[in-house]
């Protein structure tokens, strides 16, 4: 079994449920030191079943049982309209998990529910939409700051490839002049050689019959040897 880092559990759960909304404050944070965060938020993508699931991620026993202990778990619920804890299989059973919250683990085949989190009739407070609107927006000028540090992290080495392509692609072009040149110069040999065994055949040169059975090596030969008399 994986031994999975908290930040790392979550981004491996955000990839499947296809969000982008990690590590979400659920209100302002200025002068707020209290302000609750949620690792993972899924928002389904629907204006008439609109639903919002937070999912807490537990690493550790003890973690979950502290939050258990304090009721900090209770914090998220007007924030959702359903509500997971979410850990590595085998952290936490279904009787650990407190009526209302749903379970939710990662195996070796991937993740799993195991008890479906009811679903509340929320009115999801402004400030908690406005949290997600900030996070999509803070989470695009990051992506685009990445991007930007990435290309010019890139840039120069693409630039070397290029010029690298472009020596191969010019070494076969002037390789591909130099076989059309030797091409047609064996061509050349190849009819004066034709036109010398013609005569010393005493025949007609004809190029049109060279394809023909009759002007193989093998038979060049024989008609060589009956003109010698060999």
């Amino acid at each position: 079994m994986k031994n999975w880092e908290h930040d790392e559990l979550a981004e491996d759960l955000a990839d499947i449920k296809c969000t982008g909304f990690l590590n979400v404050p659920l209100g302002s944070v200025w002068g707020n030191s209290h302000t609750q965060r949620a690792d993972v938020i899924e928002v389904k993508p629907s204006y008439t079943r609109f639903c919002i699931s937070i999912y807490e991620i537990k690493i550790s026993r003890a973690d979950f049982q502290s939050d258990i202990r304090s009721d900090k778990w209770k914090g998220y619920l007007p924030h959702c309209h359903r509500f997971y804890f979410a850990s590595p299989a085998g952290v936490l059973a279904k009787e650990d998990i407190p009526k209302g919250a749903g379970l939710i683990v990662r195996g070796d085949r991937g993740w799993n529910t195991l008890i479906g989190a009811p679903v509340m009739d929320n009115d999801i407070p402004q400030l908690t939409l406005m949290s997600l609107l900030f996070s999509r927006e803070r989470e695009y000028f990051r992506s685009r700051k990445r991007y930007r540090i990435w290309d010019a992290q890139h840039s120069s080495r693409y630039e070397k490839h290029y010029k690298c392509l472009g020596k191969k692609i010019g070494d076969a072009l002037r390789n591909f002049d130099e076989y059309e040149a030797a091409k047609h110069s064996f061509e050349r040999l190849k009819e004066r050689t034709r036109q010398a065994i013609a005569e010393g055949l005493g025949i007609d040169y004809n190029p049109e019959s060279w394809d023909s059975p009759e002007w193989e090596l093998s038979a060049m030969v024989r008609k060589i040897k009956q003109k010698e008399g060999i």
